[in-house]
């Protein structure tokens, strides 16, 4: 009966951790939801941004009475010259909001059809709790009651530690891709700095390069955040410090309005670095607070083990 007991708490342990999926994605699904709607925003938003802007290139290139005005005052190449860098920043940001929209929908189409293969786990699970049932019930007594309460408490725990890791998973990503853009742009600083006294073709060259990597790094650490957040939406009910999603959303911006216009403009990169650091300060608190919680939670989950196989060795099955 033992022998059977355990192969039913083993199946149970791998049915369970399939189904607590099912709880866990109706937050997830909510705010990806949210998610989805303030990145279709976003894409709507930038693509009539972008087409405004290039629609001002248009126009000075294909000549008309204004760029006939300001060829004859000798500002049409240098109008044309900054309509054309507007629009390729506002171009990148549209790119941008489409990649996050395309990622926030791959997303979902999993969530989906991971919901879509939990109906013949709950028949199986349903069974094993009966038969689990029918011989806790043999084993008769105190000692059966108390087991079926510390396996459930068990299960429990553990399904809230896989949902802290996978959380703690997503905001090490984060931090780190928050680290990467920090490095480039510290580094675009102190070329910035140098090309300011006169550093000459190399720190301007330098600068940029810089730049070039904190802005391809910038995406890569949007679509971390939003994964990040994500998996918070797993942990609210035990009471994590909420990041929320304005702080994510917007710092981008640092990067996309008018830095690509004005890139050689130091205190721009002072702005942003100001920006990312907040939010990787916030990340940081969040990951504290939840390896504070993952330890809490192993040692309640030792204390359940070390009490279960007491009362195993202790139990003759006949009280």
């Amino acid at each position: 009966m033992d022998e059977r007991l355990n192969e039913i708490n083993r199946e149970l342990k791998e049915l369970n951790e399939a189904l607590a999926r099912q709880g866990r994605m109706e937050a997830q699904w909510k705010d990806l939801q949210d998610q989805r709607a303030e990145r279709d925003r976003r894409v709507m938003e930038t693509g009539r941004v972008f087409r405004k802007e290039q629609d001002d290139v248009d126009r000075l290139e294909k000549g008309g009475l204004r760029a006939l005005l300001l060829s004859l005052t000798g500002d049409r190449e240098v109008r044309l010259s900054k309509e054309r860098r507007e629009a390729l920043a506002a171009k990148l940001q549209y790119d941008q909001a489409q990649r996050d929209l395309e990622d926030l929908d791959g997303r979902i189409g999993v969530l989906l059809r991971e919901k879509d293969g939990l109906r013949i786990d709950r028949i199986r699970r349903d069974a094993l709790l009966e038969e689990k049932g029918e011989l806790l019930k043999a084993l008769g007594g105190e000692t059966g009651a108390r087991l079926a309460r510390l396996d459930q408490q068990l299960d429990e725990l553990e399904h809230q530690r896989r949902e802290v890791g996978e959380a703690i998973s997503a905001g090490r990503t984060a931090e780190s891709a928050l680290s990467a853009v920090l490095d480039s742009l510290d580094s675009a600083e102190d070329w910035g700095t140098w090309d300011m006294l006169g550093g000459g073709l190399m720190a301007t060259m330098a600068k940029h390069e810089h730049l070039d990597d904190a802005r391809a790094g910038i995406g890569w650490a949007q679509q971390c955040l939003s994964r990040f957040r994500t998996e918070l939406a797993d942990v609210r009910d035990m009471e994590i410090p909420q990041v929320q999603i304005g702080e994510f959303a917007t710092f981008a911006d640092y990067f996309f309005d008018g830095f690509f216009t004005d890139w050689y403009i130091q205190s721009r990169i002072n702005d942003a670095q100001r920006g990312v650091e907040a939010v990787d300060s916030r990340v940081c608190e969040v990951l504290n607070r939840l390896q504070w919680m993952d330890q809490k939670l192993a040692e309640e989950q030792d204390g359940l083990k070390r009490e279960r196989e007491g009362l195993l060795l202790r139990s003759s099955g006949s009280d």
